[in-house]
């Protein structure tokens, strides 16, 4: 139950929180409690639309992470996570934008809403937030600055089987772009977009796993992440 009660407080946390790019579940392994998670993951966005007042873009983005968790209770983690981004694809005043990798960050938490020990089933629920502030860009004399957030909303259910966990999932995410010219600003919004999630855990020695996850429909992106609990 106090599990719980902290995810509704922490969900309202983040949704209270400016919105952001879609982010990687960070998997079907959870810490327990008093239990640290840490990794590295790459996290590679391929096509994301995002609109404003007249024009549309196709982002893409790479993104290098450290990552660590924390098992608050057995079924409740807090995760955060930091390294650098990019922003590719961007386009403004008829002006083609690729920002150079700057520091980007995220933080959120995952639920065990449910769990069957005998079929080795899972239901995990997460919320994240994801920011990236790539270097400024110089084009025709104009100074481009450029920050990306996002928030989602995610639910998994997986299965383990031997050494290996497969999960299936949906999500709700919402995005948009901060953009500075000079001293104008503007920003570029996605729309509320729900798409699948599609990730394959593998145990490749003791507590140390292996993540692979692909994210379709409101995106196309993947995340490669290697993991170690402790």
């Amino acid at each position: 139950m106090r599990s719980l009660i902290w995810a509704g407080f922490l969900t309202c946390l983040l949704f209270i929180a400016e919105p952001g790019f879609p982010a990687p579940t960070c998997g079907a392994v959870m810490p327990a409690r008093n239990r640290f998670q840490w990794g590295l993951a790459v996290n590679s966005i391929i096509n994301y639309r995002m609109k404003g007042a007249t024009d549309k873009v196709d982002i893409k983005s790479n993104q290098v992470f450290l990552t660590l968790a924390y098992g608050l209770f057995d079924r409740l983690s807090l995760d955060g996570k930091i390294g650098l981004g990019d922003v590719r694809n961007d386009k403004t005043n008829n002006t083609d934008l690729d920002y150079n990798a700057g520091w980007g960050g995220g933080y959120g938490f995952r639920v065990k809403v449910y769990e069957n020990e005998l079929n080795r089933v899972k239901v995990i629920c997460g919320v994240h937030h994801i920011s990236v502030h790539p270097a400024s860009e110089d084009a025709d004399s104009v100074e481009y600055k450029s920050i990306i957030d996002d928030n989602q909303f995610d639910v998994t259910i997986s299965r383990k089987y031997g050494f290996g966990i497969p999960y299936i999932g949906c999500k709700v995410s919402k995005s948009r772009i901060l953009r500075r010219d000079n001293n104008e600003s503007s920003s570029l919004h996605s729309k509320v977009k729900m798409g699948i999630i599609l990730g394959y855990d593998v145990e490749t020695s003791k507590d140390t796993f292996l993540n692979l996850e692909m994210r379709l429909i409101d995106e196309t992106a993947f995340n490669v992440g290697i993991s170690h609990i402790f």
